[in-house]
């Protein structure tokens, strides 16, 4: 442990206060953002936590071009800029966080625009920024084969190979899975029909036998999105077709996996048929899907937009809207009773409008707020 000088009296007692009143409201300010050029700005993604408990994630707008940027926020609060995005061939808007390579600290992620003008703002970049700073990109995105506005935190494996989402194009213009392998070679794993789902959304999760589970946004038997597995090998099964009805419909962020092969996720839309705020479900193995909750759009929060988190047993996540101020909220449902707690609801102050799901580290969550804040530009917030 390392020493430390003790502070005046004063300071101990003004700490003290502020960490009741912490501890009290829950939710953390850890970083508010302040804009072009210095700063960034509307953060939609998810943060990642590295081994020194650094808080590393991107801003879709801000930095030197207004194109986004890469920021890691040290244990003590102080940011860094780590990459602004040019907003030309090296990128711009990345729309998901960072994904760490843990033996080198490198960082990989995808842009949702720039790269090669193969469409009209670029159809998107894989980049990589290198723990020594350097940042490359190693794929850009096109029209055709490989699909264009890629989406959603890429998924690493134990080899080291990258999995992620193009929420539109190839062959049928619908959207791919692709695979960025440890060896540099790029593949795409699965191009949707439509049939089977169109504008895949949110992060990639897996099992223990490498089999891959998202969602699409729309697509399927009813054109409401679906719940999907897929091999390595690039064989796709639609696990449930989401009707727009009792079992909510639109899903647009990643799933979490139980131990006993249950995936639980939510949808943005739909609903019971009248109070169309979205649902938190869970989707058993043998493709049983339960709504444990429907949104009302009032205090209890509506849409939820962002990836679910699986922590202890019950499934937090955030909504865009609804809660006290309509600022949206923290959420948890226990699946066992369908119960929701709702964590914490936004005032605007402390952030407003999450788009994005939340980072579980030793008990803490970590997430964004897209706007809300200072300047209204968005905050990094943690909760106990």
């Amino acid at each position: 442990m390392r020493n430390r000088l003790l502070p005046p009296l004063g300071a101990v007692i003004a700490f003290m206060v502020s960490a009741v009143c912490a501890e009290a409201r829950g939710l953390t300010v850890l970083h508010d953002f302040a804009g072009p050029p210095g700063d960034g700005s509307y953060p939609y993604n998810n943060v990642s936590i590295d081994a020194a408990g650094d808080i590393l994630g991107t801003a879709n707008l801000g930095g030197g071009t207004n194109s986004g940027i890469i920021f890691r926020i040290a244990p003590d609060g102080s940011e860094t800029v780590l990459h602004s995005f040019d907003g030309a061939k090296g990128g711009s808007d990345p729309n998901a966080g960072v994904t760490i390579d843990p033996a080198t600290g490198d960082l990989y992620g995808t842009t949702t625009f720039g790269g090669k003008a193969y469409c009209r703002n670029g159809c998107g970049v894989l980049y990589r920024l290198a723990a020594n700073g350097k940042y490359s990109v190693l794929r850009s995105f096109d029209v055709g084969k490989f699909g264009f506005w890629p989406a959603g935190q890429l998924l690493r494996d134990d080899h080291g190979n990258l999995f992620g989402v193009a929420t539109a194009g190839g062959p049928a213009e619908n959207g791919t899975v692709f695979e960025y392998s440890a060896r540099g070679k790029f593949k795409v794993l699965h191009t949707f029909a439509d049939t089977d789902g169109t504008e895949p959304q949110g992060n990639l999760i897996a099992d223990k036998a490498g089999n891959l589970y998202g969602v699409t946004n729309s697509g399927g038997t009813k054109e409401t999105g679906t719940v999907f597995k897929l091999t390595q090998k690039g064989t796709l099964t639609t696990l449930y077709n989401f009707t727009g009805g009792a079992d909510g419909g639109y899903p647009t962020g990643g799933l979490a996996l139980d131990s006993a092969g249950n995936l639980y996720g939510a949808t943005n839309l739909a609903g019971n048929g009248t109070t169309p705020f979205g649902t938190v479900f869970r989707l058993a193995p043998d493709g049983t899907l339960t709504t444990l909750y429907t949104f009302t759009g009032g205090n209890d929060g509506g849409y939820p937009a962002g990836n679910v988190l699986l922590h202890g047993k019950k499934i937090y996540g955030t909504t865009t809207e609804g809660g006290k101020g309509q600022n949206g909220v923290v959420y948890a449902v226990d699946p066992a009773s369908g119960t929701e707690t709702i964590v914490h609801s936004f005032t605007g102050t402390d952030g407003a409008v999450p788009q994005a799901g939340l980072t579980g580290n030793h008990g803490t969550l970590y997430g964004t707020a897209s706007g809300g804040g200072t300047e209204d530009l968005g905050v990094v917030f943690s909760l106990k």
